[in-house]
Parts: C-alpha cells; structure tokens; sequence
C-alpha cells in the first residue's frame, strides 16, 4: 500500500516557513533546516513508501494511552474535545520535519479533536540534561500526552528521575519512543532496549518499539540505514514519515483494556449543588444561583461556591448557557485565603539560549522563597575567552539588583528568589561544542510566570460542540484542598463543572 506525500510535504514546508520569522540567526530549527537542504540536494526524497506491516502486538497498542486516546477517539462533530501533546527530547524528535509528521497523522487520524501539538525538544541535550531543563517547561507544560525520546540517563539515573518527577507532577499520558537503528548498526542495542521496556513498565509509559520495527521495516523494503537518515543518526524526511507512522499508531482508544484515568482526573458537575440530598464536593452559598442550560450561574458578591478536592490543578468548564448575553467576573480563594507569591503556583520559564546555540544558557533555575510575577536577567560583567571563568549580577523587574555570582560557586541571591548551580550553566559547554565563546555583557533573560490570576472573566461558550475551560489553578501542593469560586459582581459567572487532576505519585 503507498501513501502520497504532498499533504505532509507541504504542512512541513508550512511550519518551517511559519517559524522563519521567529528564528534566531542561528537556532535549531535554521540548523535542521539547513541540514536537510544539503542533504536533499544529493538524495532527493522518496514520493512514496511503503506503510509499516501491523507489529506482531499491536492488538496491545494504546492500551497505557486511554485518558488522551479516549479524548481523541470520541470527539465528533457535536463534540470536540481538546488535547494537547507535547514533544520532549532531544533531536531525533526535535525536528519540524517530526512535529509535521504527528501532526498530520493525529490530524487525519482524529479529524474532529481540537489537537495542539507543541514540540520543546532541545537537539544535543541528553537524559542528565533534560532533567534539569524539565522543570522549566515538560512538568509546567501539563499536556494531555507527551511524545517522549531521548539517549542516555539509564546507567545514571537521570531518566528515571524524569519519569518520577512526570508521575509525580502530571497526570500526563507518556509515549516513550525507544532508539532506531543508526547507520553504524545492524540491529538495535539490546540493553537499552531492555531498559526503556522496564521503565514504560514501571511507571506505566506507553513504549514504541522502534529499535525492533526500524529494521524490520528496512529489512521488509530491502533498504539500508542510511536511506532513512540525513547523517549517521538523524532522519530524513522519509524517515521522519515512517517514526510518525510507528509512533502514531500507538495512539488510538483500546476497548480491550479497563480505563482507570478517572482516578486522576475527576469532573464534578456544578449543578448536584443544588441537590441537598446527596453528599457533594461542591457547596453553595447565597441565593442568588440559577440553572441555565446544565450550568449554573450567579452574579451576586454575597454568592460562593466551594469544591473540595485532591489534587494539584483544577481547570473549569464554563458551559452553554442560554440566557446570557455576557459574563462578569470572579476571584478564587485556596484554602480560605487568596492565592498569592506563598502559594507553590508559579512556574520559571525557560531561561534564553546561549550566544551562537539553541541550548538554554542556563539548564535550571530554581529558588529558596516564594516568588512573585517579574521578569529576570542575568548579565555578564567579565568573563575569560575560553567562557570557563566568569562573574555575574543578577537583576528582577521587580525586585531589582539582586546579588552577584562567579562561576565556580553556587549562586542565592539576596532576595532567595534565584538559585543557580555551577555545572547549569552551559557557557563553557556551548564554547566546546559550537565553538563560540560568550562575550562580555551577554545576558539570560527568564520569567517568573503565576500558574493562576488574581481574578478571571468567565467565557460565553457559544459553539455547542466545544468545551470552554480555564486552567484556574495549577501546581498547588498535591493533596486536600478547597477552592472558593466568588462572582465580582460585574456580571453572571457561568460554571458546568470542574475538573481535578491528581498525578498518582505523591
């Protein structure tokens, strides 16, 4: 069986050309691109291929995707559910050429979802690197699936801590990618294989058996290695086409498995409030809330709605309320109290990459007291040529100049709200590697970003066929909490239900 290439073909074009803008000088997307240009003036792809004979177990596959396969799987027209999937790894899937692949497969394999597909992939950063950078943008991403590959972690630990830390922080479903063959094999690593196997088990991962299909697929279509990669390793565009198709086929709903994600994500709909009889985690007070259309609504400041919970995120869902032609306002307490800077509900973004790199100048930024919404730099006032000794201040937006540090020393500034390690900072790593040093002055910029407001305005939904939700709280302490829904009084505050998430490790 063939399958045509233009559509592909021309949403990789797309994304590539929609990233230019964006693109630093040099990036890892300018880089790829690059690449495969050159490699494609020699060895123009092929038009079409073969598609992948079914694996000998595929009756199994999506049998550890159920939450993000069932969302997929039952979206219609009269209902598209949304579903995010975040890519995360290091080159093999870092590529536009990869995200267009998953994104055309889940596309035409789910026409009616709403799928956001994100790609945070950082080409060259293996296991003990990504550890670090995670934290800054795999556990605060929170995405319904995550695509997953990487080298290296198995011996040391690193990837393992990963997983925990996913367990622990995300009810994510994870589909882990295991390692194709490059063009100096003959057959995949069998220790490695064997190790990605017991951690999928482990921490009930989704596994792509790559490392075993690759070359059976070689083997089948009589080509070698090197006719699905761009250099010794990294994959072509056909062979970009078939990781999409090994992967992608994992992601589908099986019926012959039991699907206990409600477990870790529970909805509780609004309206059993107003059912005195029963025991419920929503409590009302004030007389001012109405039904309209399985949503109820108040616009009163003297109305509350309480729900009880467990948990480290809680998203709403804002109905299809009929009677309304516009929404107010409201605020939200945790635990009784406002959220604020003590509250664990902030997030730090990804610091900016190195001079001449796409890597994060600095792989973690952490901190020893609550923060607040600022923006940071980090600013070089002298540094050596070979970029392996150096001074720095470090300043917030808000909390102004905030200690200086050296290279060789780990960093707390004066205010607790920035901890730098010695080994994350990559200035000596990206002279060895991309052979430029960091001048004088350079800077790395970050944010410190609340994972809540102060006061949301409630959606109108209008289109039937799709949920409106809002993320109100995310990466609270994983446990019983109560949140306090308070209208502003500024207009009717619509709500259908609720949905908590508890990640299974605590």
């Amino acid at each position: 069986m063939k399958i045509n290439r233009f559509y592909t073909a021309l949403l990789y074009i797309t994304l590539v050309s929609s990233s230019q803008a964006q693109e630093q000088a040099f990036s890892q997307g300018s880089a790829e691109k690059k690449a495969l240009q050159k490699y494609e003036t020699l060895h123009p792809p092929m038009d079409t291929m073969p598609l992948p004979k079914p694996a000998l177990n595929q009756a199994f596959f999506g049998a550890r995707l159920q939450r993000s396969a069932s969302l997929l799987q039952t979206s219609s027209r009269e209902r598209h559910n949304k579903v995010s999937v975040l890519i995360y790894g290091q080159s093999i899937v870092g590529s536009a050429g990869f995200t267009a692949e998953i994104t055309t497969n889940l596309k035409q394999q789910f026409p009616d979802a709403d799928i956001e597909v994100k790609n945070l992939a950082i080409g060259g950063f293996t296991a003990d690197h990504l550890v670090r950078t995670a934290v800054h943008d795999l556990y605060p991403a929170y995405a319904d699936l995550i695509i997953f590959h990487v080298y290296g972690g198995e011996r040391t630990g690193e990837l393992e801590e990963i997983f925990s830390n996913v367990r622990r922080y995300t009810t994510s479903d994870v589909l882990l990618m295991n390692h194709h063959i490059n063009a100096a094999q003959t057959k995949s690593d069998e220790n490695q294989a064997k190790f990605l196997l017991y951690i999928a088990s482990r921490y009930g991962l989704e596994l792509a058996d790559i490392a075993n299909e690759w070359p059976q697929y070689l083997e089948e279509n009589h080509l070698k290695p090197t006719d699905l990669l761009r250099d010794g390793v990294h994959p072509n565009r056909n062979g970009n086409w078939l990781l999409g198709k090994l992967v992608c086929r994992h992601i589908r709903y099986n019926p012959l498995f039991p699907s206990d994600w409600y477990r870790n994500v529970r909805r509780y709909n609004a309206v059993t409030a107003l059912d005195q009889e029963q025991p419920n985690a929503i409590t009302l007070s004030g007389k001012d809330w109405k039904i309209d259309n399985a949503a109820i609504l108040s616009s009163s400041k003297e109305s509350s709605l309480k729900l009880s919970f467990t948990g480290n995120r809680v998203d709403i869902n804002w109905g299809h309320p009929l009677q309304i032609k516009s929404t107010g306002s409201l605020k939200i307490l945790l635990d009784g109290k406002a959220v604020k800077s003590g509250n664990t509900v902030y997030a730090i973004t990804r610091p900016s990459t190195g001079t001449g790199t796409w890597w994060p100048a600095i792989r973690q930024i952490s901190h020893a007291r609550p923060l607040i919404s600022e923006d940071w730099k980090l600013q070089i006032y002298e540094i050596s040529p070979d970029s392996t000794v150096f001074k720095y201040r470090v300043t917030g937006s808000v909390t102004g100049a905030d200690g200086e540090g050296i290279s060789t020393i780990p960093f707390t500034s004066r205010s607790g709200r920035v901890v730098i390690q010695p080994d994350d900072i990559m200035f000596s790593r990206i002279r060895k590697t991309f052979k430029v040093a960091t001048p004088n002055g350079f800077e790395v910029k970050w944010s410190a970003v609340p994972m809540y407001q102060p006061v949301y305005t409630a959606i109108l939904g209008t289109d039937k066929s799709r949920e409106y939700q809002t993320t109100v709280l995310q990466g609270i302490s994983n446990g019983p909490h109560t949140l306090e829904i308070i209208p502003i009084g500024d207009g009717p505050v619509p709500i259908a239900s609720f949905e908590v998430f508890e990640p299974p490790l605590k």
